[in-house]
């Protein structure tokens, strides 16, 4: 009994390694593919938690595809790991930013979905800003989630 453990430890901590060499590719598809996997896996239960900091590093991809499985994996683990949430909220605060308004209104309803005290108190302005976009959507986004701030 305790082999097969120590074995099917082994293999879970060398897939979680080459998740993390993937997510830190050059390559924009093998990138993509590997937040992906992490989603994946993240769906089928598997704690990937550790994976945190090079899935957050993925954020600032110019790919919405990518940033919204990011921002996914953002919102299911923030709870549980508030400190290392932090570090993803510049990532939102430059994202409120973006040309795209895709990508404000998506930093924005993530921001509204990170329920975690230390964070919300740094999207109040973000979210200030949203409210006077230009673009509609944008606006609508910001309002669905002023009641979820406070």
């Amino acid at each position: 009994g305790r082999m097969t453990t120590y074995f099917k430890d082994q293999g879970k901590r060398g897939e979680n390694a080459e998740l993390k060499e993937e997510l830190a590719s050059s390559d924009k598809i093998r990138k993509r593919d590997a937040v992906k996997k992490v989603i994946r896996d993240m769906t089928l239960g598997k704690d990937v938690s550790g994976l945190f900091t090079a899935v957050v590093n993925c954020m600032m991809t110019p790919h919405l595809e990518v940033r919204k499985l990011v921002y996914l994996y953002l919102i299911n683990y923030a709870k549980t790991q508030p400190d290392l949430a932090i570090m993803a909220v510049n990532g939102f605060v430059k994202d409120c930013g973006d040309p795209n308004p895709l990508i404000r209104a998506l930093a924005v309803r993530t921001m509204g979905c990170i329920r975690v005290e230390k964070i919300s108190e740094y999207l109040c302005e973000p979210l200030r800003r949203a409210l006077k976009d230009p673009d509609p959507y944008v606006r609508k986004t910001a309002a669905i989630c002023v009641p979820k701030l406070y």
